[in-house]
């Protein structure tokens, strides 16, 4: 009987362990269907942003070149894009805007940058309505290009 009682003890004492060990672990492990509670597949990749803008590549090189005579090619640097909060000095900011900069011309130190206002974070560009943030400069940006 005494042994019956041990055995009882340590099957009870093994099971609270094992209880208290589960559920530490099933608050700490993510399981395979967390991401689906927490991403946002609504929010397009920083990837899909720059899928779209290739697709278009051709009305933006055009756009840009007409801004500027002297300007005949245009050559995007993809890796610059960027989302961004517009701030306005207000707690809910003025809105969203995707940038890229640009080469031109062949010119290794070139610079310009554009930039298209969007709906939402989770909307794409409006290839009808993009604008030059940064003018064509030269020198890494030092001069202005004439």
């Amino acid at each position: 009987m005494d042994k019956k009682k041990i055995n009882c003890k340590w099957i009870l004492v093994i099971s609270i362990l094992l209880l208290i060990g589960g559920i530490t672990a099933m608050t700490q492990l993510k399981t395979p269907f967390d991401i689906f509670l927490t991403k946002d597949f609504t929010t397009p990749s920083k990837n899909d942003q720059i899928a779209y803008l290739k697709k278009h590549e051709k009305e933006m090189t055009e756009a840009v070149e007409g801004w500027n005579s002297k300007i005949k090619s245009v050559q995007w640097q993809w890796d610059t894009v960027e989302v961004q909060e517009i701030g306005n000095g207000t707690p809910q900011g003025a809105g969203w805007i995707l940038t890229i900069y640009g080469k031109f011309n062949e010119i290794e130190d070139s610079n310009f940058q554009i930039g298209f206002e969007l709906e939402s974070r989770k909307s794409f560009p409006n290839m009808n309505d993009f604008y030059q943030m940064q003018d064509f400069t030269i020198d890494e940006g030092a001069k202005p290009y004439e």
